[in-house]
């Protein structure tokens, strides 16, 4: 008995003399096996991993697939886009609840930078190995402002393009050859025009509703809402207020169908050709094929009018309350990586955000029956090349929410423009204030 005390002992001292120090590739070396061992050293307690994700994000069936392959047990659950936030905020604050791994979009990310200890910092687990593999701009966006913390891993990028009905653009005399129509239709000047002629020989609206035209042309500029140090200057960028008049425009011309974008209306508008165009970021197109199925090969895809902008475009997180940072790290990493964003891409249209990709075949070849065989692959790679990176700000969603209220009362009758203007930038500041 004496004898084996002292071997242990002896086998003690040797194990901690051996990991007191090393190198920083020897230590990853050993959390990374540290950390398989968690995943598949106890037969009995299978390591289990909580995702939140809202639908249309399109990598659940990835992310079982790597489940399976790991031995990972995966409990995702899909919750509407803006309950997955607040969930979230509200089980960050109450200090339990948070899930494994979260989805969050980038107007939203701004908001949890004021408190990255909430989250695991993705830096100490390595990410910068993989940042050379994102688009600089998309990787900065879940950067806190100092550089020393990242609180996400990019999914996807918004790039825009112009989703339009073939059937209702013939009957109003415009043309539907891709390259036409971007020919054509190239300024948003000529898309009131176009939207008169489908008002007046097709008899729907040229788009679903005048927010939708709001929100895409802001995206446009240079800046948004704010500039990076908190100032807002919603009342001082000119291409808010440009977008604001462009909207409006389109009311007065009667070419919006005014439907709201996500409802049932606007699914059945989209199978029916009750409004001739979607203008679609690219995850868009999951979401069009999911809403009118049964208007396959009756929209194609051509650019928009004036460049691209960036519509949405998201980043997977590891909350500070998972149990398993490492494992939740190995699947993102795995999940976003440029082969993995290819095929999340060729099954649902989510735009990789990983430009490595955006010349090869399979983008540059990749067509899409729905879309009437579109080139969409070309199409949304050459405006993701138009895309320019905007600072959001953390109450981006806020100003736009309002924004959006405020023109939909004038689409719906209930406001002058000038008075629906002051009224929202009066709300806005109003709540700002409160913060």
């Amino acid at each position: 008995m004496l004898a084996f005390m002292l071997l242990a002992l002896s086998l003690a001292a040797c194990s901690s003399g051996s990991t007191s120090g090393g190198s920083k590739e020897g230590n990853k070396a050993g959390n990374e096996e540290a950390s398989g061992a968690a995943a598949s050293g106890k037969a009995d307690k299978k390591v289990k991993l909580t995702v939140w994700l809202w639908p249309g994000m399109g990598i659940e069936e990835q992310m079982k697939q790597y489940a399976a392959e790991n031995n990972i047990e995966l409990d995702i659950q899909l919750s509407p886009f803006a309950d997955v936030h607040n969930n979230l905020q509200t089980a960050l604050a109450a200090g339990n609840g948070a899930p494994d791994i979260s989805a969050v979009e980038v107007k939203v990310i701004e908001r949890f930078k004021s408190n990255p200890e909430q989250f695991y910092n993705l830096l100490e687990l390595n990410a910068e190995d993989i940042e050379s593999d994102y688009m600089d701009w998309k990787w900065k966006q879940a950067m806190t402002g100092d550089g020393a913390n990242l609180l996400g891993i990019p999914t996807d990028i918004g790039p825009m393009a112009m989703a339009y009905r073939t059937d209702v653009f013939e009957k109003a005399g415009l043309p539907t050859d891709p390259a036409e129509v971007t020919a054509q239709i190239n300024t948003w000047d000529a898309f009131i025009e176009a939207g008169k002629q489908v008002r007046a020989k097709a008899n729907v609206g040229m788009i679903d509703n005048a927010a939708s035209l709001l929100t895409v042309m802001v995206g446009q500029g240079d800046e948004k809402y704010f500039k990076p140090d908190g100032t807002m200057i919603l009342k001082d960028n000119p291409q808010v207020k440009k977008a604001w008049n462009y909207a409006n425009k389109a009311i007065e011309a009667n070419i919006t169908s005014n439907v709201d974008t996500w409802s049932t209306e606007w699914g059945t508008g989209m199978t029916k050709g009750d409004f001739a165009v979607q203008l679609a970021p690219a995850w868009m197109m999951g979401f069009m094929k999911t809403n009118a199925p049964d208007a396959k090969g009756k929209w194609n895809i051509a650019l928009m009018p004036e460049g691209s902008g960036n519509w949405g475009g998201s980043f997977l997180t590891i909350p500070k309350q998972s149990k398993y940072p490492q494992e939740a790290y190995n699947l993102i990493k795995w999940l976003l990586s440029p082969e993995q964003q290819l095929v999340t891409f060729q099954k649902n249209g989510n735009f990789p955000s990983t430009p490595a990709l955006f010349e090869t075949e399979d983008i540059q070849n990749f067509k899409d029956e729905y879309f009437s065989n579109a080139p969409v692959g070309q199409i949304y790679s050459e405006a993701a090349k138009l895309v320019k990176p905007v600072y959001e700000g953390p109450d981006s969603q806020t100003v736009e929410d309002t924004l959006n209220k405020a023109i939909t009362s004038v689409e719906d009758k209930q406001a002058k423009p000038e008075d629906a203007w002051s009224s929202a930038v009066q709300d806005i500041e109003r709540q700002l204030s409160r913060k």
